[in-house]
Formats: C-alpha cells, structure tokens, sequence
C-alpha cells in the first residue's frame, strides 16, 4: 500500500508540473495580431524595428502600456507626434473645414469627408488613415508592447488621392464662385474654396512626411495665394454700413467695427450690406446686495436686396457690486453674443449656399 501512495503522489505531482508549465508559456494578445510570452528574450523589432519595419518602405513606432489598449493608443500617439512637430495645422482652418465637409457632403461622401478632416485635423484620439498595428509582445513584468506602422506606399498613394480630390474641390467651388451676381455669395465660395485649399495643402505635407517623392510630384492646379488674394479682394469690396442705437460709449459700435474688419469687409457710411445693433439697459431692483441691469441686444445683418442674413436678439441680467461694475459684465456678455453666436450664424449662413 505504501509503495502504490508514493506512485501515484508522483504520478500527480508530474501532471501538475506539465500544466503548469502549458500555463505558463502560452500568453495571449487581447486583439494583437499576434502575442507573444512574457519570455526574457523580446522579438527583434523590440530591439531594433528598423530592421523588421524598413524606414524606406515603413513609418514606425513601438508603444508601450500596461494594457494592449493603452500600448496601441502609445504608438499611436508617436507617430502622430512626428506629424504634429512637422506640420502646422490652423485650427481655424481644420474648424472651417469641417463645417465645410458637413455642409456640402455630397460631392466627396459623408465618410469620406469626416474620414479626411479627422486626417486633417490630427484629432484628440490622434486617428491616422491607414494606420496599423503589429505584432504585440508582453514582458516579464507584464508590461504590453505593440508596433504601430504605416506602409509609406500604400498610405501615400491613399494621401495623393485625397490631395488631388481636394484640389478639384476647390476648382469646383471657383467654378460656382464666377457664377455668382451677389457678392456675398461670390465671397462664400471663394472662402470655401481658400478652406478647401489650405486643407489640401496640410494634406501635401502629411504627404511629405510619408513619400517626399510622391508628394513633390504631386502637382496641384490652384495656386493658395492666388486665392487668398481672390478672396481678400471680393471681401474688401463689399462695404458694410454700422449703425448702433443706445450705445453711449460707442462700445458695441467699436465691437462690430472690428467684427467687419476682421472678416475683410470694408466699413462705409454708405455700404451696401447693414450691420444694425439695438442697445438697451435697464436697472431693476431684486433683493440681494448687488446692482443689477436688464440688458437686451439686437443683432442684424441685411444683404444688398435687404435680406436679413443674421438676425439675433439676444437679452439678460447682470449684476455686480456697483453700477458700472454691472453695466461691464453687460458688455462682457454682449460681447460674447458678437463673438461667438452672431459670428458663428454668419459662417453658418455662408455654408448654407454651398449645398444649393
């Protein structure tokens, strides 16, 4: 009896020994390629990735995380640095653009268009086309490795395409911009047509980084400078005539003076588009210790034929510790309305004639 115990306590130690050591050597990859064992020998492109991911046909880089997800979101994020460092992107423009994209969709396709402004922009999550992963690796201590990589081939020729679509994009819009009678319309698409081309060019640049020689042999038939001077001139022919009411200390008028100077228009007494503004404050009475106003804005924009483009009446309350320190935080929120609300109407007003 007591040799038949020592058999089987050893024939049960060694089938122990043998699942163990399956366990151990198999480690699985959650959405890799490929995974690798948490062995001390790493893979040769953790050593050297130029000599697995050749620089001449690969842009490549190894991220690292205690997770596969956040060691993709790594190498990700490096190869979007080379980008970033090497390519400046107004984010006025990559704004713009987008707004573009959105409102006339159809000549490019809803995918592609947010396909390519998302390229354009170098978005928070850092989405690269065409990018790839790897195989991933895990180490001795559990720490995740994956290689991220774009085919400079593949991906350029992906880039050329693009490059070239936006460039007919905007031949297109140049196209409806001559057949345009009112200049405003005239401007709104000359100043998609200058947003298009600056995106096709940050587009010509990404190119340079991914295949100098596909990028220089990439020969676009809209020059930007002419454009934007086509563009600058259209806009400083257009005169605008502001008239603002109940405006003491001429602050509002001061504000939508810059408003027109910033968009290129010219301020005239006698334009042919009017910039209207109705200012009124009035002090109220409310149980706390603060002054407080009632302030209302009125907003308009009227075209050539007396069409209002942006029309916003905006109202509210401030408060402050006295009069004037009321009446400021007035203006500050008026102000923001010019900025932001009444300008962002005006752009959205410009994009609306790109879909007709």
């Amino acid at each position: 009896m007591k040799i038949r115990i020592q058999k089987w306590n050893l024939a049960l130690i060694s089938s122990m020994l043998l699942v163990f050591l399956l366990l151990s050597s198999c480690v699985t990859s959650d959405g890799g390629t490929s995974g690798f064992s948490s062995s001390k020998k790493a893979p040769q492109w953790m050593e050297d990735k130029d000599a697995v991911y050749s620089p001449e046909a690969y842009l490549a880089e190894v991220g690292e995380g205690d997770s596969l997800k956040a060691a993709k979101s790594a190498a990700a994020g490096a190869i979007a640095q080379i980008f970033r460092t090497r390519v400046t992107v107004d984010m006025t423009v990559s704004t713009r653009y987008s707004e573009i994209t959105g409102s006339d969709g159809n000549s490019q396709g809803s995918n592609k268009t947010t396909d390519v402004a998302q390229t354009i922009g170098q978005t928070a999550d850092q989405t690269l086309a065409n990018l790839r992963y790897g195989e991933s690796w895990t180490d001795s201590l559990g720490r995740v490795y994956v290689i991220a990589y774009l085919d400079r081939a593949e991906t350029g020729r992906l880039y050329r395409q693009r490059v070239l679509d936006e460039d007919r994009r905007v031949s297109e819009l140049l196209d409806r911009a001559r057949q345009q009678t009112d200049p405003l319309r005239r401007f709104a698409f000359l100043d998609a047509a200058l947003v298009v081309s600056e995106a096709a060019g940050v587009l010509l640049q990404q190119l340079e980084i991914i295949d100098m020689p596909m990028a220089r042999a990439t020969i676009l038939s809209n020059e930007l400078g002419a454009l934007r001077a086509a563009q600058a001139d259209q806009a400083a022919g257009i005169k605008v005539s502001v008239q603002v009411s109940g405006d003491e200390d001429g602050r509002i008028a001061a504000l939508l003076n810059d408003w027109v100077a910033e968009k290129g228009f010219s301020a005239s007494v006698g334009g042919d588009m009017l910039l209207s503004a109705v200012v009124s404050m009035e002090k109220v009475e409310l149980n706390n210790d603060y002054e407080n106003l009632n302030w209302e804005l009125n907003l308009a924009l009227m075209d050539a034929s007396g069409y209002p483009v942006v029309a916003i009446p905006r109202q509210g309350r401030s408060s402050g510790v006295s009069a004037s320190a009321a009446e400021s935080r007035a203006f500050l929120d008026m102000t923001k309305t010019i900025q932001g609300e009444f300008d962002k109407e005006f752009v959205a007003y410009l994009d609306s004639h790109l879909t007709k």
